[in-house]
C-alpha cells in the first residue's frame, strides 16, 4: 500500500468514527425519545428482540435499493440475499428460494446484471451502486418518524432501526472498503472516474453483459478479463481469474496449467467460502459445457 492510500484509509477511519460518535449522541438531541424507552420486562425483552429483526431489515432495505434500481434499468434479477435466506437466479433461468450458507453474504448482497453489452450500462450501474445508500437514508428518515409519531410500544425499535440504516449509510459511504470489497461510494467513483479503476469496472460491465446477452464467454473479450485479472483489488483480480478459467473451459473444453495456477495463487488472497462458491459455480460450469459439446 503506497503512503499516499495508507494516509487515506486512516482519514476515512476517522471520519467514519467522528460519524458514529456524533450518531450516537442523537438520541440525547431529541426530546422524545425518552418516552420512547421499554418500561416492563416484556417490553424489554421484545425490545431486544427486535433489534435483531431490525437489523436484518436494515441490511434487506439497503439492498433491495440496489435490486430495485437494477431492475427499473432493464437489469435482469440475479441474487438477492439477507441473512440466512436467499433467492437466486438458476440455470433454467428461474428464481428459487434457498436457505444461505454462505457467511460472506450474512451482511446482504443483490446482484443484477446487465442484459447486453451496452454503452449505457455503466450510466446504469453508477445509479445502482447510488442506490443502496440511498434507500438506507429514506429508511432512516421514515423509521424515525414513525417513531415519533408512533410511540411506545414500538417507537424505540423503529427510532433502533433508523439509527441502525443511518449506521449503514455512514459505512457504504465513508471508507472506501469494507473488508476486501469496495463501498458502493468508492465503487461509484472507481466507475465514473477517468484511469484504470474506470477500466476495470467498464471490463466488468462488459463481460457481464455480454454473458448475459449469449449466456456464454464465447463472443467476450479476453483483454476484458485480462484487465480484470490484473486488477489490484484482490476480489476483482480473482473474479477476472474466474472469468479465464470458464472461457478456456468454454472455448477448449479444458484449462491450461498456467491459468489453473494463477486462479489457484488468487484463491489465496480470498476466504475459503468464497473460492469454494466460486469453484463450485466453475465445475457446473464445466458440466453444462460438456452437455452442450
Amino acid at each position: 500500500m503506497t503512503e499516499t492510500k495508507k494516509y487515506t484509509k486512516y482519514i476515512e477511519w476517522a471520519i467514519l468514527l467522528i460519524a458514529f460518535f456524533g450518531l450516537m449522541t442523537l438520541p440525547d438531541q431529541l426530546d422524545f425519545i425518552d418516552g420512547l424507552k421499554p418500561e416492563s420486562g416484556t417490553e424489554k425483552a421484545i425490545f431486544i428482540v427486535s433489534i435483531i429483526v431490525m437489523a436484518i431489515v436494515v441490511l434487506a432495505v439497503h439492498e433491495l435499493g440496489h435490486l430495485l434500481a437494477g431492475l427499473a434499468q432493464g437489469f435482469k434479477f440475479f441474487l438477492y440475499v439477507v441473512g440466512p435466506l436467499g433467492f437466486k437466479r438458476d440455470d433454467n433461468d428461474k428464481v428459487t428460494i434457498y436457505l444461505n450458507k454462505n457467511l460472506a453474504y450474512y451482511g446482504g448482497v443483490a446482484g443484477t446484471t446487465p442484459v447486453e453489452d451496452h454503452p449505457d450500462n455503466a450510466k446504469k450501474f453508477a445509479r445502482i451502486l447510488l442506490a443502496g445508500p440511498v434507500a438506507s437514508l429514506l429508511f432512516a428518515a421514515i423509521c424515525i418518524v414513525l417513531a415519533y409519531l408512533m410511540g411506545r410500544p414500538l417507537g424505540m425499535t423503529l427510532f433502533t432501526g433508523g439509527m441502525i440504516s443511518i449506521a449503514i449509510f455512514f459505512a457504504t459511504t465513508i471508507p472506501s472498503r469494507t473488508g476486501m470489497m469496495f463501498t458502493d461510494r468508492k465503487r461509484y467513483q472507481r466507475l465514473v472516474t477517468p484511469g484504470k479503476d474506470q477500466q476495470v469496472e467498464l471490463a466488468m460491465l462488459r463481460i457481464m453483459g455480454q454473458f448475459s446477452k449469449d449466456n456464454s464467454y464465447q463472443n467476450i473479450n479476453p483483454a476484458d478479463i485480462a484487465i480484470m485479472a490484473s486488477d489490484d483489488a484482490p476480489f476483482i483480480s480473482f473474479f477476472g481469474h474466474f472469468n479465464k478459467v470458464c472461457h478456456e473451459i468454454e472455448l477448449h473444453g479444458e484449462v491450461s496449467e498456467a491459468t489453473q495456477a494463477a486462479y489457484d495463487e488468487a484463491a489465496t488472497a480470498m476466504p475459503a467460502a468464497s473460492v469454494k462458491a466460486f469453484s463450485s459455480e466453475i465445475e457446473k460450469y464445466r458440466d453444462k459445457v460438456a452437455l452442450r459439446g
